[in-house]
């Protein structure tokens, strides 16, 4: 497990450094880290860590895509936990998952309270709301690359946190 835990640590720490840096995770850093995962289940479990890494690596997609499509994630923050996923399996990737979101309500609670924007926040998400249900479509809920509105966050301070509290959930069994 030592290994695996290297793995993540090394895989978050470069990514929150390049999406503070960037504002992307890059594919370069995704790509090594998925690969390291997969080698590593496959010699440590054989094919069946290959077979749950694999899966781990496409869950995050499968249940996270809606969001990327409503522009409310990243595609790097996705792709971030596809890594995860990879390296550490099913159960912790779902764990990982849930931490995050946990994770980013509390940051964008904090961001509302201090910029005291919680109001206008509410009547933006209820707008949205409506115009998806009224529309009957799934429409784009922020644009990425606008960084003034004051709105928006690096989800990777999220993952973050959420991949090191499962982590040490794990660790703790």
């Amino acid at each position: 497990m030592t290994v695996r835990y290297t793995e993540l640590l090394l895989l978050v720490l470069i990514s929150l450094i390049s999406d503070i840096k960037t504002f992307k995770i890059k594919n370069l850093i995704i790509v090594i880290f998925m690969t390291a995962g997969l080698a590593t289940n496959l010699i440590t479990s054989g094919l069946a860590g290959l077979a749950d890494s694999l899966l781990a690596a496409v869950i995050p997609i499968t249940l996270l895509i809606i969001f990327y499509m409503a522009r409310m994630l990243g595609a790097g923050d996705i792709k971030l936990f596809c890594a995860i996923g990879a390296i550490a399996g099913v159960r912790f990737v779902m764990y990982a998952m849930a931490y995050s979101f946990i994770a980013g309500g509390i940051i964008a609670c904090i961001i509302m309270l201090v910029s005291k924007s919680f109001r206008k926040r509410g009547r933006y998400l209820t707008c949205y709301l409506k115009t998806c249900f009224l529309t009957h479509s799934l429409q784009p809920y922020t644009d990425f690359k606008d960084k003034s509105d004051g709105a928006k966050f690096r989800f990777s301070y999220a993952v973050a946190c959420g991949t090191a509290i499962a982590l040490i959930g794990n660790i703790a069994k």
